[in-house]
């Protein structure tokens, strides 16, 4: 029989090793109610488990195993198989990354639109080494995502990369958007979104999770669009 207590206390530990919610999690499984409906469970007075198809795709989603996810056998989080080749091939002659300077100008945290989800005020708040394929792009920076809006392409806490001096973005490629500020020398606020497009003196975006109706902006209220660089292209990757 099932120990639902625990399940929960297993749910809610890959809940906060990966950063999500549990309407994030359960989206991410395709279950929307799934944590909610169990939480539920909890306190009914004619308490029922969580169907085995519902648990193996929030093990899933939790990056987990179902096992552990039931009855905490084996490993939490297991480890990728030591023959796993590299899901991208490499270029030829692979380049290795640089020094420690490439600046982190804007650390996302999430929020409503007028908060935006980062602002990017000029000042480097920490350096990473630089990837490969941006050793000869200079004026490249990166910001920390600290939200599950993007995810699962880009999880939370990971590092995105864009470049003022790269190729202007195309509908459908996930983007840096900054807003003006409400001053002339104050930054607004700005967000990492995917460009649906431009119409009628509108900027339309949308986000992965969850997948809201298409968010807008007035093209006047819009300071700058930057590409988002994508992972194989950052790491000097060829696809």
């Amino acid at each position: 029989m099932q120990n639902l207590a625990e399940i929960l206390s297993r749910i809610d530990q890959r809940l906060a090793a990966l950063g999500l919610t549990d309407n994030a999690a359960s989206k991410k499984a395709g279950k929307p109610d799934a944590i909610r409906n169990a939480r539920r469970a909890l306190s009914a007075p004619n308490r029922q488990g969580i169907a085995m198809a519902t648990l193996e795709a929030l093990a899933g989603a939790l990056d987990t195993t179902l096992a552990w996810l039931v009855d905490g056998t084996g490993q939490e989080a297991p480890s990728p198989a030591a023959d796993a080749g590299p899901r991208i091939p490499l270029t030829p002659h692979p380049q290795k990354g640089g020094r420690p300077d490439l600046a982190v100008r804007g650390i996302a945290l999430g929020g409503k639109e007028g908060d935006g989800d980062f602002q990017l005020n000029g000042d480097a708040l920490q350096y990473l080494e630089r990837p490969a394929g941006l050793l000869n792009r200079p004026k490249a920076f990166a910001v920390i995502l600290k939200n599950t809006s993007m995810e699962p392409v880009y999880k939370h806490g990971w590092p995105i990369f864009v470049d003022p001096d790269g190729r202007k973005p195309v509908d459908g490629e996930d983007v840096l958007i900054e807003l003006h500020g409400e001053s002339e020398h104050e930054p607004g606020p700005a967000f990492i979104k995917t460009l649906v497009g431009r119409r009628s003196g509108h900027v339309l975006l949308s986000q992965y999770n969850p997948p809201p109706e298409t968010l807008q902006f007035e093209a006047p209220r819009v300071k700058q669009i930057l590409r988002v660089i994508p992972y194989p292209e950052a790491m000097g990757l060829s696809v």
